[in-house]
């Protein structure tokens, strides 16, 4: 009879199945003779209360069989291993042949006057508290060129004070710094001064609670190199406040010379300004 794969696998699951049940019935014998020979010893042992000891409660042993110490022994032998005050203290209960001596704390006064020193802040100089000074203004640096443009009254009492403030005015010209009158990029006075125009006489200034009821001569419309970010654009708009000045009031263009203003000297005007810009151009680089 032939056997194949399946029947071979069947087989030997029977046989590891009887072996699993072999081994089981094997421990369990061996467990229930060990039990039978213990309860048989104990059946044989004698009912007298010599070895009660090994089943009953634990007994206390008096002090007098054994001598232990107590919390007040303890006390007592911890006041005797007290060092004094002049010795060293020692370990106690080491079997060394010599004592190890043992470095003595500082005393609590000096240990509170460490910790108080570490704690206490530094006392703080009265120069650490002292605010630097501070550094003194610079003055703005002097122009390296003026563009000068002068009006001048035809008439001899000069320019009525009032009618001048209204004209200027319209041009954008504020009171400021000083005590002239400057044209800032805006309208309102705010952002970069482009030009200024001054008293042509000396002092030079403007009181503007006078002016109403005064007359001006002259006045000076000028222009500093470095300044305004666009100069040719400054330029015309200082060409154009002074010409709406003359033209209202009846006064002369100047130039910087006290001539008469033309078309070339305003030409010549805007080749300084692009000569500047190309030496400043130069320098940069």
């Amino acid at each position: 009879m032939d056997f194949g794969l399946r029947e071979w696998l069947i087989v030997i699951g029977l046989l590891v199945i009887a072996g699993i049940l072999f081994d089981g019935w094997r421990r369990m014998g061996g467990r229930s003779r060990i039990r039978f020979k213990l309860e048989r010893n104990l059946k044989n042992l004698p009912d007298s209360g010599e070895h009660d000891e090994l089943l009953g409660p634990v007994r206390v042993v008096g002090r007098a069989e054994r001598e232990e110490p107590s919390f007040g022994d303890l006390d007592s032998g911890l006041q005797e291993a007290e060092p004094s005050a002049a010795h060293q203290p020692e370990q106690v209960g080491l079997d060394l042949d010599e004592p190890v001596p043992v470095t003595a704390p500082a005393p609590e006064p000096e240990r509170k006057r460490a910790v108080r020193k570490q704690r206490e802040p530094e006392p703080i100089t009265a120069t650490a508290t002292t605010e630097p000074e501070p550094a003194p203004a610079r003055e703005p640096a002097a122009p390296e060129e003026v563009l000068i443009i002068n009006v001048v009254a035809r008439s001899e009492e000069g320019f009525p004070g009032g009618a001048m403030l209204q004209s200027i005015m319209e041009s954008g010209l504020r009171f400021g710094e000083m005590n002239i009158f400057h044209r800032h990029e805006s309208m309102t006075g705010n952002g970069d001064v482009l030009f200024s125009m001054a008293n042509a006489l000396k002092p030079g200034i403007f009181n503007p609670d006078e002016l109403e009821h005064s007359h001006v001569r002259a006045v000076s419309f000028f222009m500093g190199l470095p300044g305004p970010r666009h100069p040719k654009q400054a330029l015309d708009l200082m060409i154009a406040s002074a010409r709406k000045l003359a033209q209202e009031l009846g006064g002369d263009l100047k130039d910087e010379h006290r001539s008469v203003l033309t078309a070339q000297t305003i030409e010549h005007y805007r080749q300084r300004i692009a000569e500047f810009e190309r030496k400043r151009m130069s320098q940069r680089r």
